[in-house]
This record gives C-alpha cells, structure tokens and sequence, in this order.
C-alpha cells in the first residue's frame, strides 16, 4: 500500500512540475508577443532642413508620438518660434534665424507639396517627409 502511495505522490509531483512548466511557457509567450506589438501612436518620420543661403542640408530620420508638426519640432528642439494667435511662427531653424531685413522665411513641404497650413495644424504621418527651406524674397 505504501509503494501506491509513494507512486501516486510521484505521479501528482510530475504533473505539478509539468503544468508550472507550461504555465512559465505561455506566460513567456504572452510577454514576448505583448512587447513586439508596434505602438500605434508612434510614427517614423524624415526631417529634411535646407538652405542656400548657409550652404546647409540637412536629413534625419525620427520617431515620435506627436500628433502635430509643430509639437514634434519644439520637443526635438529643431525649432525658434514666436507664440502668434495663429500659432507657432518659424523663426529660425537649428539655429539658423530668418530675417525681415533679407525677406527669409521658412517654408514647409510634406512629401514634396507646399504646406498649406501653419506648423500646428500639420499631421504627423508615419512614413512622411517634412522640409524646413529657408526661402528668401516674399
């Protein structure tokens, strides 16, 4: 009776151990699958910045959750502005600052098309290309 006992312990102790395994496996698997999901909010973008004027280019790729242009570009620190009651107003771009006295400016393309609203109201799009060119002459 004893040997019973002793073998049914064994049976009871394998099929623990055996169920524990399974239960670290698929709680591996859980966690694993949990931090390859791609974030939705974050997106890739390229930032371009030229200007002839400096004999500067400049190309970038990033990733960001901003939602705006605008926001992107004050968070990476890429950007000067005046706060307007339109909303951000370039005024100068990784240092390089525009100026009334020469007519520059700064203009925005996203994937080769002029910009037909201000930095605020520009949509962070995965995949896109955004161009900051200082212009000069209205």
């Amino acid at each position: 009776m004893e040997k019973k006992t002793n073998s049914k312990k064994l049976v009871i102790s394998i099929v623990g151990i055996v169920v524990l395994i399974a239960l670290c496996v698929v709680m591996w698997l859980v966690h694993d699958s949990a931090q390859k999901e791609p974030d939705e909010n974050i997106k890739t973008i390229t930032v371009q910045v030229k200007s002839e004027r400096d004999s500067y280019s400049f190309e970038q790729e990033y990733t960001t959750d901003a939602k705006c242009f605008g926001d992107f570009l004050e968070t990476a620190d890429l950007i000067g502005f005046d706060d307007t009651e339109y909303g951000r107003y370039i005024t100068s771009v990784q240092g390089m600052e525009a100026n009334d006295e020469e007519q520059s400016w700064w203009s925005i393309s996203v994937n080769g098309e002029s910009a037909v609203t201000g930095v605020d109201e520009i949509v962070v799009e995965d995949g896109s290309v955004y161009l900051l060119e200082l212009k000069i002459g209205w």
